[in-house]
């Protein structure tokens, strides 16, 4: 036991593997700090990170994946702390490194760098237990370079030309390959063309169904609904189970939001329940109308539990005492405000390839993170968000708990943004 453990975790397998496995992951707490000169430099140190791994052996490829999945993923264990099994979260944390640990093993079995390079290419395909968050093409929405395929592609060309060719040019060939993968135009997303109030709220996810609480927070809501109509808006975006209920069990509640809603429209999450089945829904309340939209992808593990249905209802009986898996929408919701066709999407679908099919012009997406905070979940989330609104040019009107509510808009040139910061700059001397 000793030796096969040794073959992954040496003190010096350890100091490289983390130290590559941090280069590649560095872009989710560089841009924390949203530096310009940061966001620069985190693109080349991801390069440098996989240049790095693409030397190491296969016992180090796979404790460089033990050390992504952990960096990447750590907070996905917090949330046991709310079901009584805090003391899991180790063990959970651990058996994540495992899982990608093992996708990294598997992109080191043939020897040829070559064949290895195209394997960590395609592990961004490779989503266990239907978990999509591992997306190496997300590390370049920060920086220059374009964060789709096609630079993806040239990037690790450029890493390739660095262990193919022995003569000086190969230093040249690097940099023109990278050029083919920079981000040169920006692209124009449509946005709302009216006003609008995008809630923020900051409630503990500890206290969040406390019942105790619930009319306290039910009156925060109305009146945050009041003062977005005070202020003109036409619409208001609140986050994901904003109201800590089942919507549909709120006959007053409703009642109340529909007459509001005759002076603003009212987007909200909060819970439903029909013939038996619990979901988790946005709610359109808009000229004393209501309208309910499910949603479409669960969160693995969270909404539900993606195996087969003996071990599903093992797994539900120990850690949710029993309860069912929520029940999904059979396709994606749209819904129009004003001739504006408008894109629902919740939390975790914001980051899913199948919310983006099909015509529409903006997505609006209500998340709670209450469950991760604090950690660098919110963080991860909106760069994938970023990714997704770059790669399909969608504007995303983001509205949280826990984290910052924001509207996330196509990644734009930073290599325009310089050249016009200094070209402003240099008009401004003249």
């Amino acid at each position: 036991m000793k030796k096969f453990l040794i073959k992954y975790f040496s003190t010096k397998i350890i100091r490289k593997a983390f130290f590559s496995a941090f280069l590649i992951s560095n872009f989710i707490f560089v841009s924390i700090f949203d530096l310009a000169i940061l966001n620069f430099i985190s693109p080349f140190l991801a390069i440098y990170g996989f240049y790095t791994l693409l030397k190491f052996n296969k016992y180090e490829f796979f404790t460089t994946g033990f050390f992504v999945g952990i960096l990447w993923f750590y907070w996905i264990s917090f949330s046991l702390a709310y079901y009584g099994f805090g003391y899991l979260i180790p063990l959970e944390i651990l058996f994540i490194g495992i899982v990608y640990g093992f996708m990294f093993f598997i992109a080191a079995i043939p020897p040829q760098i070559w064949l290895r390079a195209i394997l960590l290419i395609l592990i961004s395909n490779l989503h266990p237990f239907n978990f999509n968050w591992l997306n190496f093409e997300a590390i370049f929405v920060v920086g220059i370079f374009k964060p789709n395929l096609y630079g993806f592609v040239f990037i690790f060309a450029a890493i390739l030309s660095l262990f193919y060719i022995k003569t000086k040019l190969k230093f040249l060939a690097f940099i023109t390959l990278l050029l083919f993968a920079v981000q040169y135009n920006d692209t124009k997303a449509k946005i709302l063309p009216f006003e609008v109030a995008l809630a923020n709220t900051n409630v503990p996810q500890a206290l969040k169904w406390e019942k105790s609480l619930k009319n306290e927070f039910i009156n925060q809501n109305l009146k945050m609904i009041d003062e977005a109509i005070n202020e003109g808006k036409r619409i208001i975006i609140m986050p994901e189970s904003v109201f800590p209920t089942f919507m549909t069990h709120e006959r007053n509640l409703v009642a109340e939001l529909k007459e509001k809603s005759q002076k603003i429209a009212i987007v909200v999450g909060a819970l439903a329940y029909e013939n038996g089945q619990s979901y988790n829904s946005t709610f359109l309340f808009d000229k004393g109308e209501m309208k309910r939209f499910d949603k479409f992808v669960l969160v693995p593990f969270g909404e539900e539990i993606p195996l087969p249905n003996l071990m599903k209802n093992l797994i539900n009986e120990l850690f949710f005492d029993g309860s069912k898996d929520f029940k999904k929408a059979n396709s994606v919701s749209d819904y129009e405000i004003d001739g504006v066709k408008i894109r629902n999407a919740i939390c975790y679908e914001a980051t899913r390839y199948e919310l983006f099919k099909g015509e529409f012009d903006v997505m609006i997406a209500i998340t709670n993170n209450g469950w991760f905070v604090p950690s660098t979940e919110p963080n991860l989330q909106r760069l994938l968000i970023k990714y997704y609104a770059t790669k399909y040019n969608k504007t995303i009107y983001h509205s949280v708990n826990g984290s910052k509510s924001e509207i996330i808009t196509p990644k734009e040139s930073l290599i325009k943004k310089i050249f016009r910061s200094d070209l402003l700059k240099f008009l401004a001397r003249s």
